[in-house]
């Protein structure tokens, strides 16, 4: 990512006082979530994504080196590489494969293309650096695995790896699932302990695992209220919007499916699926079916494999026979919070979401592979040929895999080399999404390119039937309106005030105002000015809003019949105030000086005249030339 290329939440590091502020907030950043939101003001939407290590680092990326580098994309990538490093050293130290095997497994997970939106996207460093605390919790248990497991340092580094997936849990909370990889490492512990003591021991261990593990995810639901998002819209997880429980439960088994295919095949990337990029299953006739059927179907498979190489007594010896099933138990663990079962997520598909569970993905294809490669056989000089020829075999498909993701990978890379590339790129390749066309539309219309954004902010508004995301139709409303066409714009704009829309992105006081300004030009001038004080209401410190004000309450109160005195001297009040919030405006001052002049008070629009003079001596010249004083005032609009 080029310099100064932060892509959408990303954008909301900047915005983050305990990232920027001079000094550190110690406070703050334990009572806001991962976008820099208050958590318990009833009065602030949150995300509930509390993840404030994370935060920190993004902290230490600002002090480091600011914001105009690629210095955030740069320590991504950096994270990325040192955690392939570390689940090698997983591989070989914590499953005990050898040391080619271990390298093919990071090799994979370092080259896997659907990695380079955690890579490429800033805020998704939090499931990197999630996966490198648990990779070091792993390497503080699993030497309490293998003996002295009742001494005092065994519960010692149970409790420091314990704590290690609380630290985990507070980078992303992912990661407080992986207190049962601890309960299940433990539980397969058992199956090949001998005594009862030893076993009584582990059992011990099992219980306070779990009880370290239910207190930390209790206390960590209680101190948000709760995991489920306020007022989550209907765009980002559609499928968690839908009434039908029967359409919710067919639609989110196709999200799996999808997210198995991502792993397995990731040939087609998109950093948003939002509506209607995945519309919904509504049936069991719909054939989209088919891949969540391949997914469960899959994944069974595996599990009977591995329970397999659990059972014969031949595998059971080797040290590695258990790889599949801890492999299965890590992606089953950091799976379960994205799979919408316990509670509704903020994204339908979230490619970055994989990182952690394809960890586990991983684990368990190479576990199977060296399983196979190793089962046993005849001593036959034939037979060890074919496991020769097997080997080979292997080895050419697993590096020719591995070269076909290199190129998946680096190709992706290139799409995400700008804010501008990645949305051009993935706004014309998920047409029915209405992010990547709302994404889309903003980068045309900063270019100037108003016939294509007109038509990719149209395609954002289709994406939902009823027409809800105030967004798109704001900015369609925008353009219409700066075309004159401001009787279809009048329609888009009507619908934006009373659609969804998120206040971090979008003022609601803009679309209040410039409502009001399209039903003053189709000729409903009354309601202009109650949508021009709507604005005011919603935000009393909006200069163009008092601006448009003063300039619909004193043409409206001119044209009545009688002359309308108290509308006119409302207008006035609100053409001060606005010049009070923005004394250096010189198109505030022009309009006080036409106002003034239209209400027959020549000394004060002279006074304000000079104000003018002051400010933009050109401008004033000009006009004057033109014939003095102007007897019509200058609507403020702007696209933004």
């Amino acid at each position: 990512m080029q310099i100064g290329g932060f892509f959408m939440d990303d954008a909301m590091i900047a915005k983050n006082a305990v990232v920027t502020d001079a000094s550190l907030d110690w406070r703050r950043l334990w009572r806001t979530d991962y976008w820099g939101l208050e958590m318990f003001d009833p009065n602030t939407w949150t995300h509930k994504s509390f993840r404030p290590f994370t935060v920190l680092t993004f902290r230490w990326n600002y002090l480091l080196h600011g914001f105009n580098n690629c210095g955030f994309h740069l320590t991504n990538a950096l994270l990325h590489a040192v955690c392939s490093v570390q689940l090698a050293i997983f591989g070989r130290r914590a499953l005990r494969l050898p040391w080619a095997w271990a390298g093919l497994l990071a090799a994979l997970f370092a080259a896997h293309p659907v990695h380079t939106e955690s890579i490429c996207y800033v805020v998704g460093r939090a499931d990197i650096i999630c996966m490198q605390v648990l990779f070091f919790a792993i390497e503080v248990f699993c030497p309490g695995q293998k003996n002295s497991i009742g001494a005092w340092h065994a519960w010692l580094k149970l409790v420091a790896a314990s704590t290690l997936v609380v630290v985990s849990g507070l980078c992303k909370e992912t990661g407080f699932t992986f207190f049962g990889l601890f309960v299940i490492w433990e539980v397969l512990s058992i199956t090949r302990t001998q005594g009862l003591r030893p076993c009584l021991v582990r059992w011990l261990r099992v219980a306070v695992l779990l009880l370290i593990g239910g207190t930390a995810c209790a206390y960590r639901v209680w101190y948000t209220a709760g995991t489920q998002i306020a007022r989550m819209d209907p765009y980002s997880n559609p499928i968690a919007a839908s009434d039908n429980l029967w359409t919710r439960a067919l639609s989110y088994a196709l999200v799996h499916g999808m997210y198995m295919k991502l792993l397995v095949w990731p040939v087609f990337l998109c950093y948003d699926y939002s509506m209607d990029a995945v519309p919904l299953v509504e049936s069991l006739g719909d054939l989209r079916l088919l891949l969540p059927c391949t997914a469960y179907l899959g994944f069974f498979l595996v599990v009977t494999l591995a329970l397999a190489c659990l059972a014969d007594p031949s595998r059971r010896r080797r040290p590695t026979a258990e790889v599949p099933a801890i492999g299965i138990a890590m992606f089953a663990l950091s799976f379960l919070p994205m799979m919408n079962i316990l509670f509704p997520i903020g994204t339908l598909v979230g490619e970055r979401l994989l990182y952690m569970p394809s960890v586990g993905f991983l684990v368990v294809a190479i576990g199977l592979a060296e399983q196979f490669l190793a089962a046993p056989g005849s001593r036959s000089a034939r037979s060890s040929w074919g496991r020769v020829a097997k080997s080979f075999i292997f080895w050419i498909l697993a590096f020719a895999l591995l070269a076909f993701w290199w190129f998946l990978c680096n190709r992706r890379v290139l799409d995400w080399r700008s804010v501008e590339q990645i949305t051009l790129v993935d706004g014309l390749k998920q047409l029915g999404s209405s992010r990547t066309q709302f994404n889309l539309a903003n980068l045309y219309l900063q270019s100037q390119r108003l016939d294509e954004a007109l038509v990719a902010y149209r395609r954002s508004v289709a994406a939902d039937p009823q027409e809800r995301d105030s967004q798109p139709l704001y900015h369609a409303g925008q353009i219409l309106m700066y075309r004159g066409q401001y009787q279809e714009a009048e329609i888009y704009l009507h619908k934006a005030v009373s659609g969804y829309f998120s206040p971090l992105t979008l003022h609601e006081e803009e679309v209040w105002h410039d409502y009001g300004l399209a039903l003053w030009h189709v000729g409903r001038s009354v309601e202009a000015a109650q949508n021009f004080q709507n604005a005011i209401i919603t935000n009393p410190a909006f200069p163009k809003g008092y601006n448009n004000l003063a300039c619909a309450l004193v043409l409206i109160g001119m044209s009545s019949k009688p002359v309308n005195a108290q509308l006119i001297n409302e207008g006035l009040q609100a053409a001060e105030q606005a010049i009070t919030l923005t004394p250096g405006s010189p198109l505030y001052w022009r309009n006080a000086a036409a106002l003034l002049n239209l209400a027959g008070d020549q000394r004060a629009a002279m006074g304000a005249w000079e104000r003018l003079r002051a400010i933009d001596p050109h401008s004033a010249a000009q006009m004057e030339a033109s014939g003095g004083l102007p007897q019509d005032c200058t609507w403020e609009f702007y696209f933004r």
